[in-house]
C-alpha cells in the first residue's frame, strides 16, 4: 500500500512537472515551481526527487513505457494493412489532440537533444518505438500488395514526419487542435503509401477502422 501511495505521489509530481516544463521551458522551471503546481511543499517533492533533472528523466522513461503499452497491433493482426495503418494514424493523432502537453514535451525534448547526447539517445529510443511499429505495418502492406514496394523503414519515417508535422500545428493553435481531422490525415497517409494498383483505400470507402486497444 505504501509503495502504491509513493507511485501515485510520483505520478502527481511528474504530471505537474510536465505542465511546468511545457509552459515555462526546462531551464526556467524550478523545483519550487513544480511543487506549487503539484500542490505540495518543496520538501514533499524533494523526498521523491532531489532535482528537476531526475523528474525529467523519469518522465521520459515513463513516456517510453507508455508508448510500448499504448500502441499494439495485436487487436488488428487479422486486418488488411491499409486498415491497420489508418487505425494507427487516427489513434496516434487523436492522442495528440487529447494530450497536447505530450506533443509539447516531445518538441522540448527535440530542442534539448541538440546539446545533450543522453537526451538525444532517449529521443531516438522513443522515436524508434513508433518507427518500428509503422515499419511493421508497411512491411505487411507491401507483402499484401497494398503498398508501394519500398523500404518499410523509410516509409515509416516519412509517415512519422508527416504526423509529427501535424502535431507541431497544435502548438500554434490556441485550443491545441490539429489543422485537419485524424481521418483526413489517415486518408492522406494511405495515398502516400499505397500501390498504384490499389484503386481505393479502406478509409476512402468509408469503412470505420477498428479501434486500437
Amino acid at each position: 500500500m505504501r509503495a502504491r501511495n509513493e507511485d501515485d505521489r510520483k505520478q502527481q509530481i511528474r504530471a505537474a512537472a510536465k505542465r511546468c516544463f511545457v509552459k515555462s521551458g526546462y531551464a526556467a522551471t524550478r523545483l519550487l515551481d513544480i511543487a506549487k503546481e503539484a500542490g505540495l511543499s518543496k520538501g514533499g517533492v524533494y523526498f521523491h526527487y532531489r532535482a528537476k533533472e531526475q523528474i525529467f528523466k523519469d518522465i521520459l522513461e515513463n513516456l517510453s513505457t507508455s508508448l510500448e503499452e499504448r500502441w499494439t497491433l495485436d487487436a488488428l493482426s487479422d486486418q488488411p494493412a491499409d486498415r491497420t495503418l489508418s487505425s494507427l494514424v487516427i489513434a496516434h493523432l487523436e492522442t495528440m489532440e487529447d494530450d497536447p502537453d505530450e506533443v509539447r514535451l516531445h518538441n522540448l525534448l527535440v530542442t534539448m537533444s541538440v546539446r545533450d547526447p543522453g537526451l538525444r539517445r532517449k529521443l531516438e529510443e522513443v522515436t524508434g518505438i513508433m518507427r518500428g511499429l509503422y515499419a511493421q505495418v508497411m512491411a505487411k502492406g507491401i507483402q499484401e500488395g497494398l503498398f508501394t514496394a519500398d523500404d518499410p523503414e523509410a516509409m515509416a519515417i516519412s509517415v512519422l514526419a508527416y504526423i509529427n508535422g501535424l502535431g507541431a500545428y497544435t502548438v500554434l493553435d490556441g485550443k491545441a487542435r490539429l489543422p485537419i481531422t485524424p481521418r483526413a490525415a489517415a486518408e492522406q497517409v494511405l495515398r502516400m503509401v499505397r500501390s498504384s494498383k490499389r484503386s481505393a483505400s479502406a478509409v476512402e470507402f468509408g469503412a470505420d477502422p477498428p479501434e486500437l486497444n
